[in-house]
Parts: structure tokens; sequence; C-alpha cells
């Protein structure tokens, strides 16, 4: 059976580690053609754009000057995913105005700017797929004690997906957000990923195809839209 997805256009801000390029990859599976941004250029970042219906761009996304070029790819996407968020682990009495400014942008800002420019097209085609991804345990308004400003700006990620699934149903369009567990990113040293595994509760990281799974069942159907789902293997139950 094809996909619904077959002949649409993605583009996934993070999409060359992680959770974002493992999704891309399954989206080339489902015959979406896929554009990935990435900070810099890498063998991955080439090996993925030499397969078809592949494309890459190579920017630093706290560098607003590569704002206007990332815009005029989401105006012209079907599928706006957005994988990247820095994490920030501070008390909040340490953490710097230049943190916050910072946090709050990676992680809200600039999903929402990308949001607005994706939506104009996506409401003239009928048709349209957003997904965001929250932090651990935001998928509930909670304090945290050593990672507020990431906290805080991830929890606006929901309150975001909720206002476009609300406004932009109507046109064919649904906005949805996974908040992951503590997964394995490719990127962390062995003593990160010791620590972050052992937050689980069966003391293994999630691989990222899990979150993809959980992806791609938001993306295909419209009856999905406004979902916050939570990818933690009970983490949020398990501690709570």
């Amino acid at each position: 059976m094809d996909s619904p997805l077959r002949g649409k256009n993605a583009l996934i801000i993070g999409g060359t580690s992680g959770i974002g390029y493992a999704l891309a990859q399954a989206l080339l599976q489902q015959s979406v053609s896929v554009i990935v941004q990435g900070r810099t250029y890498s063998q991955r970042l080439e090996a993925f754009c030499s397969q078809g219906n592949a494309a890459g761009i190579v920017c630093d996304l706290q560098n607003t000057a590569y704002l206007d070029e990332i815009c005029r790819c989401a105006k012209a996407t079907d599928i706006l995913c957005v994988a990247y968020g820095p994490f920030l682990q501070k008390p909040l009495d340490a953490t710097t105005r230049e943190e916050w400014i910072a946090t709050v942008y990676a992680n809200l800002t600039l999903p929402g700017i990308l949001v607005s420019s994706a939506l104009a097209g996506m409401k003239a085609r009928k048709w349209g797929r957003i997904l965001l991804f929250g932090g651990t345990e935001t998928h509930i308004l909670r304090g945290f004690k050593t990672n507020a400003a990431y906290g805080a700006a991830k929890t606006g990620i929901l309150s975001l997906v909720r206002s476009v699934s609300m406004e932009y149903a109507i046109y064919g369009v649904t906005a949805n957000a996974i908040c992951p567990g503590f997964t394995d990113s490719g990127l962390l040293s062995a003593r990160e990923r010791k620590k972050w595994a052992a937050k689980n509760p069966d003391r293994q990281l999630i691989p990222p195809s899990v979150i993809t799974e959980a992806a791609l069942f938001l993306l295909k159907e419209g009856v999905y839209n406004g979902v916050i789902m939570p990818v933690d293997k009970g983490w949020s139950s398990f501690y709570r």
C-alpha cells in the first residue's frame, strides 16, 4: 500500500544526527523528498544527500543571518519537523542572560518562526504536517530544579502545537509534538550514555528508531492533531 506521505516534501531542522536523522531516513522510505538542516558539513550529510530525493542545508541556526533561507524552505514544505533544541542544565540563579536568550530562541522562538513561515503555504495547499519535539516530561506543566530555562521553552512548544491544531485543522494542517525520554542521540560520550541510561526505568537508552515510529504514526493521518505524545518508557510516571 502506498504511503499517504508519498510525493510530499519535508524539511527537518536538526536532521543530521540522532532523532532528526533517523526521521529523515524513514521519510525517504515513505517516498518523501527530504531536506535536512545541519550545523556542519559531514560525511553523514554527504552520504544522505547522495540518495534520491534528499538534500541538505548547512547553517548554524543560532546565527540569524541564515533565518531567511530556512524560512523560505519552510514556506514551501509540506512536512515541517523541528528536531533541534540544545539542552541547558543549570540552576536558575546560575543561568545568565545570554543563556536565557539562546535557550529560548533555539527551543521556542525558532520553531515558532518556522511554524509561522510554513503555515501560509500549507494553508494555501490545504495540506500540511507539523511535528515538534518537547523535552522529557514537558508534556505537563511542572517545575524543573536544574533545567528551568530549557523546560520552560519546551513547555511553550506544547501551547504552540495546540494553537496550530485549533486554528488550522480546517485547512488540512495538523500539528503534534513528541516528548522523548532519554534517547541514544549518537552524540553522547560513554559517561553521558551511562548517566542518561540510568534515568530510564529499564536503564536502557531509547533508540531513535522508536521515536521515528511514533513520528510516522502522527504524520500519516490527519485525525491525529494536537497530540502531545510522551515516548519515555514510562519515565514520567515512574518518577512522579
